[in-house]
């Protein structure tokens, strides 16, 4: 005899069913490395991706004499060419400074009333659990998405919002990339090309041996994802539902 455990009364849902995803990045190049060859496959297959870029992107050099100024100009440039090539249909900028330690409440702030107006199926951020992850703007945002998941259907939250005319949105889900317990695992097979490609295109970021390491880097991992699941390639995710975001024992077994 089966005996269901707890955690399995909810099931993982299905990311590849979302017609309408707001991938949420904390830099221009988050999105890509994370989650670029799924981007990639949602919008080949008809999904509408919203990207919401948290900071400017302005302290992403080791060149003292570049300005954080001139360097967010250039990656957004960078960023737009890169979401182009994988079908994003819209771009948001909140241009908080980039490693500036924005607070968690003025980013959860704006990540509700994005939510509340693109109003989307699924958010997709990087994990803010993931172990030792070092980086304040990474954790801060995907903390902030969290947030909006699980409350962005409560009216009393961010009441400020209905007064701008945004009725409150509660998204089926969130998918964290960048995430050490997966429990979802995309054939970006087809894509993964695609990916890289975009990658290419933060030229600021990657100079060419850069590029090579972390493509090197991403491939490996995604042949790791893919192992056993019959097919070569793979992007790893943790989907959980909003229930499983608030006083839930069982999320990182999920």
């Amino acid at each position: 005899m089966t005996r269901t455990r707890a955690k399995d009364l909810f099931p993982v849902p299905d990311l590849m069913k979302a017609r309408r995803i707001l991938c949420v990045q904390a830099h221009p190049d988050d999105g890509e490395l994370g989650a670029g060859a799924t981007v990639a496959r949602l919008t080949r297959e008809g999904a509408a991706v919203i990207y919401l870029t948290v900071t400017d992107g302005g302290a992403g050099t080791r060149d003292p004499a570049v300005r954080p100024s001139e360097l967010a100009a250039i990656r957004r440039r960078e960023s737009e060419e890169a979401a182009a090539l994988l079908g994003v249909t819209e771009m948001i900028w909140l241009d908080f400074p980039d490693s500036g330690c924005p607070e968690l409440r003025a980013v959860r702030e704006k990540i509700f009333e994005t939510v509340r107006r693109v109003r989307p199926a699924v958010v997709m951020v990087m994990d803010p659990w993931l172990p030792y992850e070092a980086h304040t703007d990474h954790r801060i945002t995907g903390l902030a998405a969290a947030e909006a998941v699980l409350l962005g259907g409560y009216p009393h939250v961010c009441p400020r919002d209905q007064a701008a005319g945004l009725a409150p949105h509660g998204p089926e889900a969130i998918a964290f990339y960048g995430t050490s317990r997966p429990n979802t695992f995309i054939d970006v097979t087809a894509t993964w090309p695609r990916k890289l490609e975009a990658l290419s295109k933060h030229r600021s970021q990657f100079p060419p041996e850069k590029l090579k390491t972390i493509s090197d880097y991403l491939t490996l991992k995604a042949r790791e994802h893919a192992a056993g699941r019959g097919f070569e390639l793979a992007e790893a995710f943790k989907v959980l539902t909003p229930f499983q975001l608030h006083f839930f024992e069982d999320a990182w077994r999920c």
